[in-house]
């Protein structure tokens, strides 16, 4: 939940009209049945009102029959294929969480549905439109666009676009450690409120058509086909709708000695927490070692998805990278790297990161993208 937000026409109070001969069709879009954020569309015409439906199978994803070891994985080498609905391809997973690469090739008119899923979008690359019934966001490379589970949209791109997908059961939230007593963020966080960018509201698509949604259950799709657009909201208002944030309007929080990752954090749920590695000044203590210590994961694994810039820590790292680094095996620094980064002011690196508190599986697609002896570079 963010803040409130209201677009278009609405009746002067809920669950009312003010003109009967022109009946809008109230929605009310809401999460954890009635007792979640919520906000409430206005259609012209019947949402429900399907011409027909077919059920279509998808691949199902699978775990990979490998061993929960630290893992670099290349996705920066993915294939162009595909779009929304065709060519994302989930690389590492639990019950609960999903990362997804998505290098599209074509953009579809079809609409999409995560039924099961909140999204987070990364735009690595590109620039392009994300067009729902809330209205449209106009994204480009370094944006987040937040996705509740269950908003029906599609998305128009360059032909350069390349997405790190984030798809959690749970709902994510900004954390609440950056909220005061009135749902307001508080001083001293890494984004503020006006930098959170709602959907910019379009007048309503009228007339008949061909119109069909993709409802993703994970392992299949139903599909329903309408002859009226699902962008005909003549208003809505509420708490609950898509929004992005970029993060070159973030604001790093530094320290006079090394800051542990929470102090990253973008977004979180009950399974994982996100965070975002920003451009920042280096820890200002005379003697600080200004890149991260090792340590040892006790609860969760730790994802990282490297986007721009000189990743110090790490060799053989660069744009796309993934790594992995699991619960039960010490990681840190690579030989080196400690001894480079004494005297360093700064780093220009971006990356995201996510903490699972599930274990995060390798898939079998991920394998295909596996660096073997990753787990060797620490070696001397």
């Amino acid at each position: 939940m963010v803040y409130y937000v209201r677009n278009g026409k609405v009746p002067a109070s809920r669950h009312t009209y003010d003109d009967r001969k022109n009946l809008r069709r109230e929605e009310l879009f809401g999460e954890e049945s009635f007792e979640g954020a919520y906000s409430l569309l206005y259609h012209l015409y019947e949402p429900t009102n399907s011409s027909g439906y077919r059920v279509v199978n998808r691949n199902v994803d699978k775990y990979a029959d490998a061993a929960h070891i630290h893992r670099h994985l290349l996705t920066g080498n993915s294939k162009r294929g595909g779009n929304i609905l065709n060519g994302r391809h989930t690389i590492l997973m639990n019950d609960r969480v999903k990362v997804q690469i998505l290098v599209p090739s074509e953009t579809t008119n079809d609409f999409y549905r995560n039924a099961d899923y909140e999204m987070l979008i990364f735009v690595h690359e590109g620039k392009g439109n994300f067009i729902s019934p809330f209205g449209n966001i106009d994204f480009s490379t370094g944006d987040y666009i937040y996705v509740p589970k269950g908003t029906t949209f599609r998305m128009d791109y360059s032909e350069d676009a390349y997405f790190l997908i984030l798809l959690s059961k749970d709902t994510l939230k900004i954390p609440p450690r950056y909220l005061n007593n009135y749902g307001q963020l508080k001083e001293g966080t890494p984004y503020y409120t006006r930098d959170i960018r709602p959907p910019k509201f379009n007048k309503p698509e009228t007339g008949n058509g061909k119109f069909s949604i993709h409802v993703d259950f994970d392992s299949y799709y139903v599909v329903q086909d309408f002859k009226t657009s699902p962008l005909d909201v003549e208003g809505w208002d509420g708490y609950l709708y898509p929004f992005a944030i970029s993060v070159h309007d973030m604001a790093p929080i530094v320290g006079k000695l090394h800051m542990p990752p929470p102090i990253h954090e973008t977004m979180s749920s009950r399974s994982m927490m996100v965070a975002t590695f920003l451009p920042r000044k280096y820890d200002f203590h005379e003697r600080s070692i200004p890149i991260s210590y090792y340590h040892s994961n006790v609860d969760v694994d730790e994802f990282l998805f490297y986007s721009s810039g000189n990743f110090m820590s790490r060799k053989g790292i660069k744009p796309g990278s993934v790594t992995l680094h699991v619960r039960g095996l010490t990681h840190g620094p690579q030989p080196g790297a400690v001894e480079g980064a004494l005297g360093k002011e700064g780093t220009d690196e971006l990356a995201v990161m996510i903490e699972t508190y599930d274990p995060l599986r390798l898939t079998e697609y991920g394998a295909t993208m596996d660096e073997p002896e990753y787990m060797k570079s620490w070696s001397q």
